[in-house]
């Protein structure tokens, strides 16, 4: 068990310490904080585009951090010969896939927490600004406490982490990003409450779109087992383009047009439905480390 903790906390921060994952974040929050702030009052609703793209982010950004970061910690174990001296160890096979997979979920999650917090409160800022708007007869912006607050999500990670790795010699990458998500955790319990249950009407729509997500990291995980990168990452693209039909089905922001919810009960379904599907992953990647005499050398 504490090989297997290990497994999981080392998968985690290698991930979260990639110089790739921290732009894949920065570009997502640029996305969800400058798009509503120069362009959303020009689409009609205040809150429509603050919301999606806060959302975009989250599905877009955080299907490529999911899918390609799983997959270079996967690789680069195997073709370094790392994962040979771990399971020389006393991890199984198992053990080692499904603790490497648990880190690289957990990575994800923090990632998704980062956006989801920043998308919160530029929702939050938009609702703001629409009413002031209207009270004011002046063109709808985003309050400005949310937008200073989106901006700092961005900057005060990079300034922080820099003046500790400068002052301290922490780790650049991994201060910046743990930093972002703490103020993308502050940020999601700040506007909850603020803005209560209007603000909190995203939650359920971030975990529907965190669900597909979940399945094609597992993916992922299974097919770096036996191929490449670039072919495992054409793999999990082949598996997105089969999904392609359904994901209508995890991507519902518009059911929060005007004072719209999506009810628990839809999300718990997809749940059940979407679990199968990693389930599925999972045992395949189990199989593909299992079956093989020397993975490492591929």
């Amino acid at each position: 068990m504490r090989e297997s903790i290990s497994i999981v906390k080392a998968t985690a921060f290698e991930i979260i310490s990639e110089p790739l994952s921290l732009l894949i974040l920065l570009a997502a929050l640029v996305l969800t904080v400058l798009a509503p702030a120069f362009h959303y009052h020009q689409f009609g609703d205040p809150t429509r585009m603050a919301r999606d793209a806060g959302l975009s982010a989250l599905f877009t950004c955080g299907s490529v951090i999911a899918v390609f970061c799983t997959i270079r910690t996967f690789r680069r174990e195997i073709e370094s010969g790392t994962l040979e001296m771990t399971l020389a160890h006393s991890v199984s096979r198992t053990g080692c896939f499904l603790a490497k997979t648990l880190g690289a979920t957990l990575a994800y999650l923090a990632f998704a927490l980062v956006i989801f917090g920043t998308a919160m409160v530029m929702f939050d800022g938009a609702a703001v600004g629409g009413v002031l708007a209207r009270q004011t007869g002046d063109v709808a912006r985003i309050w400005g406490p949310c937008l200073a607050g989106g901006v700092a999500v961005i900057l005060l990670p990079l300034v922080l982490a820099a003046a500790l790795n400068r002052f301290a010699q922490f780790r650049f990458v991994l201060s910046a990003v743990m930093l972002a998500v703490l103020l993308g955790a502050a940020g999601t319990v700040a506007v909850a409450f603020h803005a209560g249950a209007f603000a909190l009407r995203l939650v359920p729509v971030a975990v529907l779109i965190v669900l597909p997500t979940l399945v094609l990291l597992a993916a992922a995980a299974a097919f770096s087992v036996r191929l490449r990168a670039n072919a495992a990452a054409a793999a999990v693209g082949v598996v997105f383009a089969l999904l392609l039909p359904a994901v209508g089905n995890y991507y519902l922001a518009d059911a929060l047009s005007g004072n719209g919810t999506l009810p628990w009960r839809y999300v718990a379904l997809a749940a059940a439905v979407t679990a199968p599907g990693v389930a599925a992953f999972l045992v395949l990647g189990i199989r593909f480390i299992n079956g093989r005499d020397i993975l490492w050398t591929t």
